[in-house]
């Protein structure tokens, strides 16, 4: 992703909530401790306590999380706040600056572009939205730092054109909003797209865009390989389960990994797949166990996974997924042998929950 951005002429600035771990963001930033995107306060906290900087909250900031915010702002040499609406604007206006009244300094300010997903964002064909903009450059305790879009509609795609196609869109409409703020005199330096399967199949170029921020590719997962994005081959992370029963009457095997082990998400796609052993699927998911049977329907042979067997699954989502578990291990190559152990951050709000790292073994 690296290489594919510099290609495109754009800076990397990765969005770290995949794995949320220090290891894995400086797999994404090639071993700087900057320029990162994330999705809640306390990864901001953490990753900030392990030396990173320019972090940009990704998600509309509201009045209760402006303290945190100001702590943050103030131990960081950059980080920026999001917006999509004029109100949030009028607060942040009226509010202190990061520091409080005697501390001085403006919120350094991105604004979100809705460029066809209509989750969140401007309508960039809007005059209000430049109007918008315009006070946040212009604002006693604010000033612009880029516009920024997701286009996380790409996730709702089959194929990999269609998502190319939804690429050439997201770059189209935040490149828009762009010239018509550089037409109406304010200055935006960062012009911003990504998400993972828009990154990992890009329209032809990004004229007009300076930074990408995908994400989810760190991983991979089901989803994505399901749309094109990736193969099974690039997708790293697994769950690991055990067969706790046998049912030759239900041709049904239990295991001991439920929701809260992988997530809900996928259940129509067997929460992902069982890259390893291809013949298998999850068929229900409870809270700590699940049901696997044969994804043709066949017999389970029930002689190739006796009680006790080790079963991989890859995950449906692997953001979903990892956010189930404290940690994470990295494997050496016979993966098997666990070579580190990555603490994975916890929490929503500003101080992030640091699990206690567990000694290297053998799964």
């Amino acid at each position: 992703m690296l290489a594919r951005a510099k290609a495109l002429g754009c800076d990397l600035r990765p969005h770290v909530k995949t794995s949320k771990t220090v290891q894995a963001a400086l797999l994404q930033t090639g071993g700087r401790k900057s320029k990162i995107v994330v999705s809640t306060l306390a990864e901001a906290a953490f990753y900030a306590d392990a030396g990173f900087d320019d972090i940009l909250y990704a998600v509309p900031i509201t009045m209760d999380k402006l303290g945190d915010a100001s702590t943050l702002a103030q131990r960081l040499g950059s980080f920026h706040l999001l917006v999509d609406n004029a109100v949030t604007v009028a607060n942040l206006q009226a509010a202190p600056g990061p520091g409080g009244s005697n501390g001085g300094g403006k919120w350094s300010v991105f604004v979100m572009v809705d460029c066809g997903y209509h989750r969140d964002g401007v309508d960039p064909s809007d005059p209000a939205s430049v109007e918008m903009a315009r006070k946040v450059a212009n604002g006693n305790t604010t000033t612009l730092a880029g516009c920024y879009t997701h286009g996380g509609h790409s996730y709702e795609n089959s194929t990999a054109a269609d998502v190319k196609a939804v690429a050439a869109t997201e770059r189209d409409a935040v490149v828009l909003f762009s010239q018509k703020l550089k037409a109406a005199g304010v200055r935006c330096e960062t012009v911003g797209v990504g998400s993972t399967p828009t990154c990992s199949v890009p329209p032809d170029h990004l004229n007009g865009v300076n930074e990408m921020h995908p994400g989810n590719y760190v991983y991979y997962d089901v989803m994505q390989r399901d749309i094109g994005a990736c193969t099974s081959a690039d997708i790293a992370t697994r769950v690991l389960t055990r067969v706790i029963g046998h049912y030759p009457a239900q041709n049904m095997m239990l295991i001991d990994l439920g929701w809260t082990g992988c997530s809900a998400q996928g259940g129509e796609h067997g929460y992902g797949a069982f890259l390893e052993t291809p013949s298998l699927t999850i068929k229900v998911l409870k809270q700590e166990a699940g049901e696997v049977s044969t994804v043709d329907g066949s017999k389970i042979d029930f002689t190739r996974f006796p009680i006790g067997t080790m079963l991989q699954l890859a995950p449906y989502h692997a953001c979903a997924a990892t956010h189930q578990h404290r940690v994470i291990h990295a494997l050496a190559a016979d993966h098997a042998t666990i070579i580190d152990t990555w603490n994975i951050c916890k929490g929503w709000g500003g101080s992030a929950e640091i699990p206690a790292p567990i000694p290297s073994a053998r799964l």
